[in-house]
C-alpha cells in the first residue's frame, strides 16, 4: 500500500505564520496566504508514496468538528477543552495516513498546527508559547496523536478507549512527557491501567499526588531493569508495587 505523504513545514515557516498572525489574527486563511509567499518553507518527503495535501485538509476539517461539539469556539471551560483532548486522541489514533512514519515527524504536526487548523491551537492553549505549533510531544494535535496511541487497548477490547478517556490531564502528562516511558505502548497502557486501578482504591481526588510518586519510582526502577521487558504479570506486579508505595507514602 502507497504512504500518504503529508505537507511539512519547517520551523522557519511556523516563526513566519506565528508573526504574521500577530497582525492578522490566527486564523486558517491568514497562514494560508502567509505561506503562499514563502513556499519554500513547505515540502513533501521526495519519494516513497503520494502527496496527501488533501488528506491533511480533512484531518483538519474533522478536528474542527469534534471541537465544536466540545463548544468551540465560546466554550472555554477546562471540561471543553478535555472533551475535545479525548475525542481528537481517539480520531488522530485510528487515521490511516497517520499510520506510517509521517505520523512520527515533528513538521508534519507543525503543518496540521500552524497551516490547518491554528485556531483550535489559539482555543485549547490561549497565549501560550510556540511549542504548541511545533512539533514535538507539546504540540497540540501531536501530543493527543501520541495519547491515542499509547493508551489504545487494542480493536477487540470492549472498552477501547477506556484509558484515553478516564485519566485526567495530570496523569497524562505524567506519561508521555517523560519518553523512557512514552516510548513503549505497552508501558504506558500498563501505567494508565495501575493508574485505574489506584483511583478505585483510594477515589480520583488524591490520586495527582499519587501518580506523581509512582512515576518517580517506575522511573528510578526503570533505569536498573528495562521495565518493558518484564512478561505481563510481572510488569503488573511491579506497576501495582510502585503505587502502593505511593500510596502508602501518600497516606503518611
Amino acid at each position: 500500500m502507497a504512504v500518504a505523504l503529508l505537507p511539512r513545514l519547517k520551523p522557519i515557516g511556523v516563526d513566519t505564520a506565528l508573526a504574521r498572525s500577530l497582525q492578522t489574527g490566527v486564523t486558517t486563511s491568514a497562514t494560508l496566504n502567509v505561506l503562499s509567499d514563502y513556499s519554500d518553507v513547505l515540502s513533501f518527503a521526495p519519494s516513497g508514496g503520494y502527496k496527501a495535501g488533501a488528506a491533511a485538509i480533512a484531518i483538519g476539517r474533522e478536528l474542527k468538528a469534534i471541537a465544536v461539539r466540545a463548544g468551540f469556539p465560546a466554550a472555554t471551560s477546562q471540561s471543553a477543552k478535555a472533551e475535545f483532548d479525548q475525542e481528537a486522541a481517539v480520531y488522530l489514533a485510528q487515521i490511516s495516513e497517520l499510520q506510517s512514519g509521517e505520523a512520527l515527524r515533528n513538521d508534519v504536526w507543525a503543518f496540521l498546527t500552524t497551516v490547518i487548523a491554528p485556531e483550535l491551537v489559539s482555543w485549547r492553549f490561549p497565549g501560550e508559547s510556540r511549542n504548541r505549533f511545533t512539533g514535538g510531544n507539546r504540540n497540540t494535535f501531536q501530543r493527543l496523536w501520541i495519547r491515542g496511541t499509547g493508551l489504545d487497548r487494542g480493536s477487540d477490547h470492549p472498552d477501547r478507549w477506556g484509558l484515553v478517556k478516564a485519566l485526567p490531564e495530570d496523569a497524562m502528562v505524567q506519561i508521555f512527557e517523560r519518553s523512557a516511558i512514552a516510548s513503549s505502548r505497552r508501558l504506558t497502557t500498563a501505567i494508565a491501567e495501575g493508574w485505574i486501578g489506584a483511583s478505585i482504591k483510594t477515589g480520583k481526588g488524591t490520586m495527582e499526588n499519587i501518580m506523581r510518586k509512582a512515576i518517580k519510582i517506575l522511573r528510578i526502577r526503570n533505569e536498573i531493569i528495562d521495565l518493558s521487558y518484564l512478561d505481563d504479570d510481572q510488569l503488573e506486579m511491579t506497576i501495582v508495587t510502585a503505587f502502593e508505595s505511593a500510596i502508602s507514602v501518600t497516606a503518611h
